[in-house]
């Protein structure tokens, strides 16, 4: 019997869902962050772990923003006109 690569249990024929050479069952067969169910035409592998397209570690391009007087000023101006 094959096993959900997710869980670790059985998985029948009926539940079952063929994806990244694994098993899984189609509930255990989500994004690792946000835990949305994925189906075999939504989903994007990463180190054999499924995701969807918005939690893909390949997108995460992280930037700096500085605390410059430039910045602070535009964070103050940003929240007083948003209060507004």
């Amino acid at each position: 019997m094959q096993s959900c690569a997710r869980c670790g249990f059985v998985v029948y024929p009926a539940e079952k869902i063929n994806c990244i050479d694994q098993n899984w069952h189609k509930a255990c067969f989500h994004c690792d962050v946000c835990k949305m169910v994925l189906t075999a035409n939504n989903f994007v592998s990463h180190k054999k772990r499924p995701y969807c397209s918005v939690h893909n570690p390949r997108n995460n391009t992280f930037t700096s923003v500085y605390e410059t007087p430039i910045n602070i000023n535009a964070k103050k101006q940003t929240k007083a006109s948003s209060e507004v």
